[in-house]
């Protein structure tokens, strides 16, 4: 109750919730099948189709990809703004070698 009060009852991801019409779950940051604790800090509210899609991926891999989609629509928008904040993001994943198996091509 106390990660859905601290997420305003809505999907961390893209903002949807009871309100909506969306099952919302109470997530694992770090899943517990990669060692993560059911703690508050580890707590985060996604809507059902969000949770089942991160389900046992790394929380750095379903970052990256959400950061590669929002790369290609800034893109495909030529919003410059927004396509200069996702390739400072992704620059931070591939300069620290975090998730190289997951491609990003500019």
């Amino acid at each position: 109750q106390a990660i859905f009060e601290n997420d305003d009852f809505k999907c961390v991801i893209c903002g949807k919730g009871r309100k909506d019409g969306v099952e919302i779950h109470a997530d694992h940051i770090m899943p517990k099948d990669f060692g993560g604790k059911a703690t508050f800090e580890n707590g985060q509210t996604l809507c059902g189709p969000h949770n089942f899609m991160k389900k046992n991926f790394k929380q750095t891999e379903t970052g990256k990809k959400m950061f590669i989609h929002l790369y290609k629509l800034a893109k495909s928008l030529g919003d410059e703004r927004l396509l200069n904040f996702c390739t400072e993001i992704l620059d931070v994943f591939e300069k620290n070698g975090i998730n190289g198996h997951i491609v990003w091509i500019r």
